[in-house]
């Protein structure tokens, strides 16, 4: 009975660390800043996120996370994507990340290969049925 006790409370240890992860992006920052901030929605992507090398290329590529950074106010430890040397005011550095999220280009990332391919499987399947049909 005290085993089964034992295993319950490590259960909901884990339970609570995995829902506390889908809440929450840490984002590593230049330095030892490690910025905790919650998510707009839970969901996996983007929990960790390691962003000292990160350029302002690299910011449309996480637009979720940089919308969230500005809005929680924790800009100022992300100076160093301006590129220039200066780490710039907190609302330099917000207004630069949020300008470079607006005029990224569009990603092509795992949805669009996977629209694709979902694409190719609806015409290869409409294919055989016709045929099936005829």
């Amino acid at each position: 009975m005290k085993t089964m006790f034992r295993l319950l409370i490590v259960a909901l240890f884990l339970a609570g660390w995995g829902v506390a992860a889908l809440a929450l992006h840490v984002v590593r920052a230049k330095g030892d800043a490690i910025v905790v901030i919650p998510k707009q929605r839970m969901h996996w992507r983007d929990t960790y996120v390691d962003a000292r090398e990160w350029t302002l290329a690299d910011v449309a590529n996480h637009p979720s996370v940089i919308q969230r950074i500005v809005q929680s106010g924790n800009a100022e430890h992300f100076g160093y994507m301006l590129g220039d040397g200066s780490h710039g005011s907190a609302q330099d550095v917000a207004a630069t990340l949020e300008d470079a999220v607006k005029h990224a280009p569009p990603a092509t990332g795992p949805n669009d290969q996977h629209t694709g391919m979902a694409q190719q499987a609806k015409a290869t399947a409409t294919a055989l049925w016709d045929k099936i049909n005829r």
